[in-house]
């Protein structure tokens, strides 16, 4: 029977060995199996939640960096608006200028064809006539002056065109005194076409 302890100790001593590498036996493949997929699973869940980290906060920038641009967008969108109307009033302002500017070049073409050389005379100064000529031009408007110290004691009774010239009569105010004044004719001329 001692021999039945013994080998029933011995199975017992070479099964713990092979359970437990500490006890001196050969290591459990199967043990030591499950301790290698436990580590790779630790670092890959720990590697998991990093990578879940890293995504949270790249959903975040990228949230921030769409409202960003949306912002970006509406300001874009705006300053376009504001650029249209600034086109669209620069260019009614053109086309006004260029009217004006067609205008002006009309107007000046028919005054050129109209008259030209314009030129100013005097005529000798009267006590109650002036008359003054264009020559070969003719009269476009006249009007006279009054000279003298009493110049406000006498009135103009005529200031007007006559046949190439122009002609001035004045006469002395009726209860004023004074009669130091004299009236000179004046008169614009120029070329007829």
């Amino acid at each position: 029977m001692k021999k039945r302890y013994a080998v029933l100790g011995l199975s017992v001593v070479l099964a713990l060995a092979l359970a437990v590498p500490a006890f001196g036996g050969p290591s459990n493949p199967i043990a030591s199996v499950s301790a290698d997929a436990k580590t790779i699973a630790e670092k890959a869940l720990k590697q998991a939640k990093a990578a879940k980290k890293a995504a949270k906060a790249a959903r975040t920038t990228a949230n921030e960096a769409s409202t960003a641009a949306g912002a970006a967008s509406a300001a874009a969108s705006k300053a376009q608006k504001a650029a249209d109307t600034a086109q669209s009033t620069a260019n009614t302002a053109k086309t006004a200028a260029d009217s004006a500017k067609a205008a002006a070049d009309s107007a000046k073409a028919l005054a050129e064809t109209k008259m030209s050389n314009p030129t100013h005379f005097e005529g000798e100064a009267g006590s109650s006539a002036s008359a003054v000529g264009c020559g070969s031009q003719v009269p476009t408007g006249g009007g006279f002056i009054v000279l003298g110290s009493d110049n406000d004691a006498a009135t103009v009774t005529e200031s007007t065109q006559y046949l190439s010239g122009w002609i001035v009569l004045a006469d002395q105010i009726e209860g004023t005194t004074g009669s130091n004044w004299e009236v000179v004719a004046t008169v614009n001329c120029a070329t007829a076409p």
